[in-house]
């Protein structure tokens, strides 16, 4: 058997070993379980998904995680992963954090988020896009967390989105 210790997974996307707390025994690694705690593991959370990490979408969401991005519902986790497997395979995210709040049920965030395209695609998530194309949303971000310490309800809302094409930068509005 492993010796295994509690695992915090931050915000969603990635995990940090604890010190031992209360151990467990285990012949494999168990699921780590996620906590949100506090703005640094927020920051850790963030630079983890600048990294394109979806391992902890299992680790961190709730099963029945329900994320709204505009019009676009997504349902379950596999759909969260699908939709972000798309993105991340075209564009390079970057997410920066504006105001962050929590009082541990709920987290809210302002987010800038600035997207590259990576290489032409017919079909991403933004539509057809070409290599070198810029997209940068501003907004807010509401988070629910249920008594695991997992988020359950995800909910997207833009004050501004653009699209910079050859220099050029239009407003999108909503993006889904």
């Amino acid at each position: 058997m492993k010796k295994i210790t509690k695992t915090l997974c931050l915000l969603g996307m990635g995990c940090l070993p604890l010190l031992p707390v209360s151990p467990v025994m285990a012949d494999e690694a168990a699921t780590p379980h996620c906590q949100i705690i506090n703005r640094a593991a927020f920051d850790h959370y963030i630079a983890l998904f600048n990294g394109k990490n979806p391992k902890a979408f299992e680790a961190c969401y709730a099963d029945d995680i329900r994320m709204q991005n505009g019009h676009l519902v997504l349902n379950g986790i596999p759909a969260v992963k699908e939709h972000y497997r798309k993105i991340w395979s075209v564009m390079k995210e970057e997410l920066n954090v504006v105001n962050y709040t929590s009082d541990g049920d709920n987290l809210a965030i302002e987010l800038k988020a600035h997207f590259t395209a990576e290489k032409d695609a017919e079909d991403s998530p933004f539509g057809k896009v070409k290599q070198g194309e810029n997209f940068d949303y501003h907004g807010v971000i509401m988070y629910k967390i249920n008594a695991d310490g997992k988020f359950y309800d995800i909910k997207v809302a833009y004050l501004d989105f653009t699209r910079t094409t050859d220099g050029v930068t239009k407003s999108l509005g909503m993006a889904h």
